[in-house]
C-alpha cells in the first residue's frame, strides 16, 4: 500500500475501545501499528462500501430496515438488497437516505474513478 492519501496519527484510546478502532481501520484500510509491528490493511472493496455504510448508519440511527424503508418509501426488501449490495441505490434514494440518516448522499453512491 502506498502512503499516498494516508495520514499518520498516534492515538491514545481506552483499552476497551481498541477492538472497535482496529475494526474500523480494517474496514477503511490503512496501517495499524501494535508494539512496533506494522500491519498493512487494504481498503474495503468499493463493491462492499455502500451497503456496509448504509447498514452502519441505519444501525447508528437505531432504525430497522422496515422503518428506513417506510421513511424512503420503498419495500423493506429493497433496503435489504441495498445493504447486501444486490441492488444499486438510485441517486434520488441516496439523497433521501442521506436526509433520513443525517449524512451525505455520496456515502451511498459509487466513487468516481
Amino acid at each position: 500500500m502506498s502512503n499516498q492519501g494516508l495520514m499518520t496519527a498516534q492515538l491514545s484510546i481506552p483499552v476497551d475501545n481498541f477492538e472497535v478502532v482496529a475494526a474500523l481501520v480494517a474496514k477503511l484500510g490503512g496501517e495499524l501499528v501494535i508494539d512496533d509491528e506494522v500491519m498493512t490493511i487494504p481498503p474495503m472493496p468499493e463493491e462492499e462500501r455502500m451497503g456496509r455504510m448504509l447498514r452502519g448508519l441505519r444501525l447508528r440511527a437505531e432504525m430497522t430496515q422496515k422503518e428506513l424503508a417506510a421513511a424512503i418509501k420503498v419495500p423493506q426488501s429493497h433496503v435489504s438488497e441495498y445493504e447486501k449490495n444486490k441492488r444499486a441505490i438510485p441517486r434520488g434514494k441516496a439523497r433521501e437516505l442521506a436526509k433520513v440518516l443525517k449524512t451525505v448522499p455520496s456515502h451511498f453512491l459509487p466513487r468516481d474513478r
